[in-house]
């Protein structure tokens, strides 16, 4: 960001009130910026902002920093602390880390332009929160899991051939083990992402070595909550049995479902 200015407007949420929201007993924020104030947006919108010094959160500041993790993370876990404590009282859109503006104005002018969207966006996650769904294959479970036997009608004396069949039995086993679990793992997201308004899937990668084969977050009324735990919980135990670990996070703010404007 560029401006003659010595500060930028730092944006952590938009909040929905019919009262002006207090920033009393709300998380200092991130390191360096201003106290929290609440900007009036539009009716009932007020925006969570802070002034941001540019000589610190400037456009050049910030690109010179992104490689490093630990700055990174301590400000994404201020951000975060700040977004949580306004999401756990009011319907809450949260801003991207590092969203400034060059004055309170533009700030306002950009919610007042893109207000029908946000409006929209508001009453998808109103009484909702996001929950994050994490499933990976798990060696030590997958020890654990019974298995199917080859079959015994190879020699008692293995001959090479011999060898070679039970070798592909095994195999074929195994696979088929795999293909179970992986439709277990489909069924138990399909049940879960029933009770939810919205859901959204990452692509799957590794986690201390081991595929995550589900990576989703899911939009939860309050009303479904009960339903949607005991669901989690009974799939974990299903899956637990087939060699699948299934972790629960949450409850967040509605940080992957606030971006399209639907």
């Amino acid at each position: 960001m560029t401006s003659s200015r010595a500060t930028a407007t730092y944006l952590y949420c938009l909040v929905r009130s019919d009262r002006r929201p207090s920033p009393s007993g709300a998380p200092r924020g991130l390191p360096g910026l201003g106290p929290l104030r609440v900007v009036p947006a539009a009716a009932d919108l007020w925006l969570i902002a802070a002034d941001a010094p540019l000589a610190r959160y400037g456009s050049a500041p910030i690109e010179r920093h992104l490689r490093n993790l630990p700055w990174v993370a301590l400000r994404g876990a201020a951000h975060a602390r700040v977004v949580e404590h306004f999401a756990r009282r009011l319907t809450t859109l949260p801003m991207k880390l590092f969203t400034l503006f060059a004055g309170e104005a533009r700030a306002v002018a950009h919610v007042q332009r893109a207000e029908a969207g946000v409006r929209r966006v508001l009453a998808r996650v109103e009484g909702c929160r996001e929950w994050g769904i994490r499933v990976r294959r798990d060696p030590a479970l997958a020890r654990r899991r019974p298995r199917g036997r080859p079959s015994s009608a190879a020699p008692a004396r293995r001959s090479g051939t011999g060898f070679l069949l039970a070798r592909k039995q095994e195999l074929d086993l195994a696979r088929d083990a795999l293909r179970e679990g992986r439709a277990a793992v489909e069924r138990a997201f399909d049940e879960m992402a029933s009770l939810g308004e919205a859901s959204r899937r990452r692509p799957a990668a590794e986690l201390d070595g081991s595929p995550v084969v589900l990576d989703a977050a899911l939009l939860v009324p309050a009303r479904q909550l009960g339903a949607f735990k005991g669901v989690v919980r009974r799939s974990a135990s299903d899956l637990a049995a087939r060699g699948y670990r299934l972790t629960l996070s949450g409850p967040w703010p509605p940080y992957n479902f606030v971006g399209d404007g639907r």
